[in-house]
């Protein structure tokens, strides 16, 4: 059973992503299948990226949605937004409610 804080979290981060969603979309696999359709989606473009080989700083695309929705989670899969697929390329940010993923078209 969750603490009353963790789901105080939920509750917070499940309205915030209601209002502040600029994008719906589907969540889909790695082999194209969707997972999720309809997904509530912020989408968010030049974000900054440390390379951690070069160490030179590049610009990505992030989409954040709520974690709880995205069972189970394929990091090789991606997301179909106004017909685009875009394809995780990494984690940015995982608080264990909103998880942030790097995409790549």
């Amino acid at each position: 059973m969750s603490t009353r804080f963790g789901r105080a979290m939920e509750r917070l981060h499940r309205v915030g992503q209601a209002r502040l969603a600029d994008s719906v979309g589907d969540y889909v696999s790695s082999n194209g299948a969707v997972l999720v359709p309809g997904l509530e989606l912020m989408v968010d473009k030049d974000v900054e990226r440390l390379d951690m080989v070069s160490g030179a700083i590049d610009r990505a695309v992030t989409v954040t949605a709520q974690r709880s929705r995205l069972q189970p989670v394929d990091r090789k899969g991606g997301f179909v937004i106004d017909g685009q697929t875009w394809h995780i390329d990494g984690i940015a940010n995982d608080d264990g409610h909103l998880i942030t993923f790097y995409v790549v078209p």
